[in-house]
């Protein structure tokens, strides 16, 4: 199976009919399916559900092209999924001709996804709207209201040369057919076997994916790579694909979260004994350009800068395929010891994970 990433992108790049009006009239268009969704949204499932002043909730299936090779959840994606709340949240405040673009996210997480959660529900509220710059806050719940994540966001907000009157066309949207990525059936073939995952040593399963014998789900929609694990330290490659565009011409801020997040993750796991596992529990990035679509492989580095008995701290770089920065992130994670013997008496990872109260 090919990346997604090497189809060619569905959705909507350009539409200067988005900035016509104000946010709040906009979001309430993309709802209403006035105006065609964008890349993003078209590979994950995102999409906007309600809007009023200072306020947007989104939601997005939880599918298994979202896994990993061990059927977990990371926790990178409460945040590529919280950045288009968070910032439709104060585009809402906006009036036509205005854009808004992420400078800083962060997250902490309280309880990790599993198979068992259909869906995501974010809602986001501004906090502060300026001339320059917006502030957000968001609540992440399950499809049964269970609190897995909250998060604020600094964006700066940008105008943009539009003509409130012009007559401008639609853009094109790609192929339909087949359906969009996330209502594919996810591959079957990416995962450890149990007996793998019970007896390996972290590092030698990462050594394995770093040879392709792996591709865990959510690489092959992403098209990310690990190219160098060693003891605390994890290099990766990802794409500048027009997948990621969330409607401009740069990378959707929290696909570029998610992808430091999981880097960061990987660089705790490399440092793990045989049957341990971790949670992160927070993630911070500041986003310091825009990575432009189109513009060659990104590349991420990630190093484990603390290790207690059970707290890890990790940073992690994003650069451009000019080696110019583009984000720099931080997280912490906690050290779950024996975590995989709980595998075999039959709790599922996430209960594993969130601990005897989750």
């Amino acid at each position: 199976m090919n990346n997604i990433t090497d189809e060619r992108f569905r959705g909507s790049i350009g539409d200067l009919r988005a900035f016509q009006q104000s946010g709040l009239d906009t979001l309430k268009r993309y709802i209403r399916g006035e105006l065609p969704g964008f890349p993003m949204s078209r590979l994950v499932g995102m999409r906007p559900t309600e809007a009023v002043l200072g306020k947007a909730t989104f939601t997005m299936p939880v599918t298994r092209w979202l896994e990993d090779g061990f059927g977990l959840y990371w926790g990178g994606l409460y945040a590529l999924f919280a950045d288009a709340p968070l910032a439709s949240a104060i585009w809402t405040t906006l009036p036509a001709g205005k854009a808004v673009a992420t400078s800083e996210l962060s997250l902490s997480f309280v309880r990790p996804m599993s198979r068992r959660t259909a869906n995501i529900v974010g809602r986001a509220e501004t906090v502060h709207s300026g001339s320059q710059v917006g502030l957000s806050m968001i609540l992440i719940t399950d499809q049964d209201g269970r609190t897995l994540a909250f998060g604020s966001t600094r964006c700066l907000i940008s105008d943009v040369r539009v003509d409130p009157h012009a007559e401008y066309p639609a853009p094109a949207l790609g192929p339909t057919d087949p359906p969009d990525p996330y209502l594919r059936p996810a591959p079957e073939d990416s995962y450890f076997n149990l007996e793998e995952v019970v007896r390996g040593i972290p590092i030698a399963l990462q050594q394995r994916t770093v040879a392709g014998e792996k591709i865990f789900p959510v690489w092959r929609l992403t098209g990310y790579r690990p190219t160098l694990v060693e003891d605390g330290h994890v290099r990766a490659v990802l794409p500048s694909s027009a997948w990621f565009s969330n409607g401009g011409p740069s990378i959707y801020g929290g696909l570029l979260a998610w992808a430091a997040e999981f880097t960061m993750g990987a660089a705790v796991y490399s440092t793990l004994p045989t049957g341990d596992v971790f949670a992160t529990l927070d993630m911070h990035i500041r986003f310091t350009r825009p990575a432009l679509v189109d513009s060659g492989d990104l590349t991420i580095t990630a190093s484990v800068s603390h290790r207690g008995k059970r707290l890890r701290v990790t940073s992690c770089n994003v650069d451009n395929a000019e080696g110019k920065r583009v984000a720099m992130a931080t997280s912490s994670a906690l050290v779950v010891e024996g975590g995989i013997r709980e595998l075999t008496k039959g709790r599922l990872p996430d209960e594993i994970l969130a601990g005897p109260d989750g």
